[in-house]
């Protein structure tokens, strides 16, 4: 053979081999410890891994830490362990930080590639500092998922005139709807503390609350509407400990919600005309 032939036979198979660069994000559950944020971004040639890990993502502890090990391609499984701190935000001593050794099998459960497996991790004097499970998935696969949520959610009409400007309701004083369902739905509650205001609530000549206390709890009352007029009458009966009675109404159509304060005074009403 051409020793030329061979050397560039040789030059190529060293200098082409295929990396596989894979980053994977997810949790580290350690016995009696709560969940821990986690990633992993992997090189992987000729079954030699190399990379880094990620751990405590989103508060000031986050640290990376250099990745080294293996891969057995034929069991899907990595053998992979921190070797040393590259970069820490947290101000404990290095003494401290917990080395991880891993085992993580790769699967893929309806189209989503998953690391499942354990880890025992050792201190820098080799003793043990903890154990349990890690479950990851691919990073790729939920920054698709993500996308595809934001542009669904920008694609959806947002109808601003769903949710009607609050209407404030004094003594005598009445407000107009135009309504488009067979029902109405009612939430009565107490709009600031609960100080002993109470209500009545009449429609259609029915009294469908009596007396009652509001409370910050919303109470939700559906009622079936008339044809035509409908009247709805709120009125004060205590004024709790600080006056005037204040109670938050919310009445909700099919397509709309009204939201209404009335502020009352003792045995006072205010009226919501319901036109269907």
């Amino acid at each position: 053979m051409n020793y030329k032939i061979l050397i560039l036979l040789l030059f190529t198979n060293i200098t082409f081999g295929q990396v596989n660069t894979q980053e994977y994000i997810g949790t580290i559950l350690a016995k009696n410890q709560p969940p821990i944020s986690f990633m992993l971004n992997l090189e992987e040639k000729n079954g030699q891994v190399k990379g880094y890990s990620l751990t405590n993502l989103e508060n000031q502890n986050k640290t990376k830490s250099e990745v080294q090990g293996i891969y057995l391609k034929k069991d899907k499984v990595f053998q992979i362990y921190e070797t040393q701190i590259i970069s820490t935000e947290s101000e404990s001593s290095l003494k401290s930080f917990c080395y991880l050794n891993m085992v993580l099998t790769k699967k893929s459960i309806l189209n989503k590639k998953r690391l499942e497996g354990t880890f025992k991790g050792y201190f820098s004097d080799n003793k043990s500092c903890a154990e349990g499970q890690i479950i990851l998935i691919e990073k790729e696969y939920l920054e698709k998922k993500i996308k595809k949520k934001i542009i669904k959610m920008s694609k959806e009409k947002i109808d601003t005139n769903f949710i009607k400007k609050t209407k404030i309701l004094s003594d005598k004083e009445n407000f107009k709807i135009e309504w488009n369902s067979k029902f109405l739905i009612l939430k009565i509650w107490d709009s600031n503390q609960e100080d002993g205001d109470k209500i009545s609530i009449n429609l259609n000549g029915d009294n469908i609350l009596y007396n009652y206390q509001t409370k910050k709890k919303a109470k939700k009352i559906k009622y079936s509407l008339k044809k035509g007029r409908n009247v709805l009458q709120i009125t004060a009966t205590s004024l709790g400990v600080t006056p005037p009675n204040t109670s938050r109404v919310e009445l909700i159509d099919k397509d709309f919600k009204y939201p209404i304060l009335t502020q009352l005074e003792l045995n006072k009403s205010a009226e919501i005309i319901i036109l269907k």
